[in-house]
């Protein structure tokens, strides 16, 4: 929901848009007998509110429509629940990013499906993307209008399938979702978490004098 379908930080979403691309898109799945869901990382508090102010309450009955509750957040480790617990105490609107990756296995597990028999239109590289390929394994797509790593800005990586607010370039990844290559996003990701781990430092300089104190 936020970041594709409805506003979210920086992202501005234009709501003639949205609502034309969701009509479109729930026609043609009501054609092709695909179930359509709408997630979102918010705590329902927040969630059932925005839904219901929005237009997408007329494509989306509670039963396609996922969301964080007290329940999912009780089943976490109990330092993770206090976290979370503690982020919707500073801001109400605190996201759950991962929410989506639990709440679209737990329908494919429910449904007896295959992870290839989903597909998630989202919009962050590293949680939707490397996430997803990781754990749930689901096909996925990533949002080309609001390209994001873990909540920030970022650029598209070569290798993806991405989609816009224009239902025919959602049709073909239904029909016959391409074949991905994940070595450039598992790459920006290795880069990422070496940089998390080691700040700016030269691993092969640290590798080289831990080496020459050997040596002595």
């Amino acid at each position: 929901m936020e970041g594709v379908l409805l506003s979210h930080k920086n992202y501005k979403a234009n709501e003639r848009r949205v609502t034309s691309f969701v009509s479109e898109l729930a026609e043609y799945c009501g054609q092709n007998k695909i179930e359509l869901y709408l997630i979102s990382g918010f705590h329902e508090s927040v969630a059932v509110k925005k839904h219901a102010h929005s237009l997408l309450d007329s494509f989306f009955d509670k039963k396609h429509f996922l969301f964080v509750n007290d329940t999912y957040i009780s089943k976490k480790q109990e330092a993770d629940a206090r976290l979370h617990r503690d982020g919707l105490a500073k801001d109400p609107e605190f996201v759950d990013s991962y929410f989506k990756q639990v709440a679209m296995k737990d329908v494919v597990d429910k449904r007896h499906l295959f992870p290839s028999d989903a597909l998630l239109l989202s919009d962050d590289l590293w949680v939707d993307g490397y996430y997803t390929n990781r754990f749930s394994k689901l096909d996925f797509a990533i949002f080309e209008e609001n390209i994001l790593d873990r909540g920030k800005p970022a650029e598209p990586i070569s290798g993806l399938a991405y989609f816009s607010l224009n239902v025919e370039s959602v049709k073909p990844l239904l029909a016959n979702f391409p074949k991905i290559d994940f070595s450039a996003l598992d790459k920006y990701v290795f880069e990422a978490m070496k940089n998390i781990l080691i700040g700016d430092t030269n691993f092969a300089n640290v590798v080289r004098k831990s080496l020459e104190k050997k040596k002595g």
